[in-house]
C-alpha cells in the first residue's frame, strides 16, 4: 500500500517534462464525490501544494472548487489594505509571535499603507515594488524589514485565492550584506556584571547563559536546577506573552561558576514559580524597561553603547574561541540552524588572523 497523498499536489511527464498536477476529490452541494484536475497555475511545487490547499479549503468549505466569474472580479478589487485589516489580520497574524506582530502593524503604519494601500493586490507587481524600494532609498530607510513584509501579505493574498499567481520580485531590491557580530570584550562584560539589583541578573543571564531578553525575562525560579548546575530554558516572553523559546525547543545551558553564585542570591526567599528577574516593585520588568536601565548603566560607567543582545553575542563568541565545536554551540545558544552558529565561527577566525598579524609585528 503506498501512501495517500494529502497534499492534492503529484508530478506527471507530458510531452517528455514534467509537470505539477493538481488531483484531489471532494464532495460536491449535493453530497456527491467529485474529482478536481488540473495543472498548477505557477509550476513550483510549493506553489502547487499552496495552490492546491487553497482550492481543496474552498471546496470543503463551499462545496465547489472555482469561483465564478463574478467572484473572481470581486476578489480581486480588494485592495492592500482591505486585505490586510480583514484576512491578514485575522487569519495570519495570530499566528506570529506578539512582538512580530507588533513590528509588522507598525511598519504598515510607517510608510507600506501610504504606499499601497490603495492599491488592487493584482495591481502590485514587480515596477510596484521597485517603485516602493526607490521611496524607501530616498528617505534613508533601510529596504528590508518593509519590502520582505510587503512579500509576505501579497504571498498570503496568494494563498487564500485572492490573486492568480505571485509576482516577481527583482532581485537587488534588498540590501543584505554581511551582518558585523560586534560582541563586547572580556573586560567590557566583567564591568557590566557589575551592575547592581535584577539589571545584572539580567546581564549575567545573557552573557553566561546566552539567554535572549525575552527568555530572562521569563526565567523562573524552579527554571534553575541547582542541584545538577544548569538552567532549563523552557519559554520566552514576547510582548507580555509566554511562549517557546525561538527555536520551538526547550534546552539546557550548564551553570557558570559565577552565574551560579548569584542565581543563589537572586532566587532567595522565591517560590518556585516567581520570575527570576523582578523590579523594585516585584514586576517583571517590560522589554523597555530593561533597555532603558541597560543603556543608562553603560552611560554612567563611560562604558561603550551596546545592545542588551550583544551579549548573547559574547556567549557564542567565547565559547566559538575556546575551541567548542559549532554543534555544541548551536545546541547551547538554541541556534535552530548550524548557518547562524558558523557565523561566529568566522568572526573568531577574523580574531585569530589578527593575532598571528600581532606574532608577525
Amino acid at each position: 500500500m503506498g501512501t495517500k497523498n494529502t497534499s492534492g499536489v503529484r508530478k506527471v511527464i507530458r510531452g517528455g517534462k514534467p509537470r505539477w498536477f493538481i488531483d484531489f476529490r471532494f464532495t460536491d452541494k449535493k453530497g456527491v464525490r467529485q474529482r478536481f484536475r488540473r495543472d498548477a497555475s505557477v509550476q513550483n511545487y510549493a506553489a502547487a501544494v499552496g495552490e492546491a490547499a487553497r482550492l481543496m479549503k474552498r471546496a470543503a468549505e463551499t462545496g465547489i472548487v472555482e469561483e465564478t466569474a463574478a467572484q473572481t472580479e470581486r476578489s480581486k478589487a480588494i485592495t492592500y489594505s482591505e486585505f490586510v485589516t480583514g484576512s491578514f489580520e485575522s487569519v495570519f497574524m495570530p499566528g506570529y509571535r506578539p512582538a512580530t506582530a507588533r513590528r509588522y502593524r507598525e511598519l504598515h503604519d510607517q510608510r507600506i499603507m501610504e504606499f499601497f494601500g490603495a492599491m488592487p493586490l493584482d495591481a502590485i507587481g514587480p515596477r510596484e515594488y521597485r517603485k516602493f524600494a526607490a521611496v524607501l532609498n530616498i528617505a534613508n530607510v533601510q529596504t528590508k524589514g518593509p519590502m520582505n513584509l510587503v512579500r509576505t501579505v501579497i504571498r498570503a493574498a496568494f494563498d487564500e485565492g485572492y490573486i492568480d499567481k505571485l509576482p516577481e520580485f527583482p532581485k537587488g531590491l534588498i540590501k543584505t550584506g554581511k551582518k558585523v557580530l560586534d560582541a563586547p570584550s572580556s573586560e567590557e562584560v566583567d564591568a557590566m556584571l557589575k551592575a547592581p539589583g535584577w539589571l545584572g541578573v539580567a546581564i549575567a543571564l545573557a552573557a553566561l547563559a546566552g539567554m535572549r531578553m525575552g527568555e530572562v525575562r521569563a526565567l523562573e525560579v524552579r527554571d534553575i536546577e541547582f542541584d545538577q548546575h544548569r538552567i532549563i530554558v523552557r519559554r520566552a516572553l514576547s510582548e507580555d506573552s509566554s511562549l517557546k523559546p525561538k527555536s520551538g525547543d526547550e534546552r539546557i545551558v550548564p551553570l557558570a561558576v559565577g552565574l551560579e553564585v548569584r542565581l543563589r542570591e537572586a532566587v532567595k526567599s522565591k517560590l518556585p514559580k516567581a520570575r527570576v528577574v523582578i523590579d523594585c516593585d516585584g514586576q517583571t520588568p517590560r522589554r523597555q524597561q530593561v533597555l532603558y536601565k541597560f543603556k543608562r548603566f553603560l552611560r554612567q560607567n563611560s562604558l561603550k553603547e551596546r545592545s542588551f543582545h550583544s551579549l548573547r553575542h559574547y556567549f557564542v563568541t567565547e565559547l566559538m574561541r575556546s575551541g567548542a565545536s559549532a554543534e555544541v554551540v548551536r545546541v547551547l545558544a538554541g541556534h535552530s540552524k548550524l548557518e547562524m552558529t558558523q557565523r561566529y565561527a568566522h568572526a573568531t577566525q577574523a580574531d585569530q588572523r589578527a593575532a598571528i598579524d600581532k606574532l608577525g609585528r
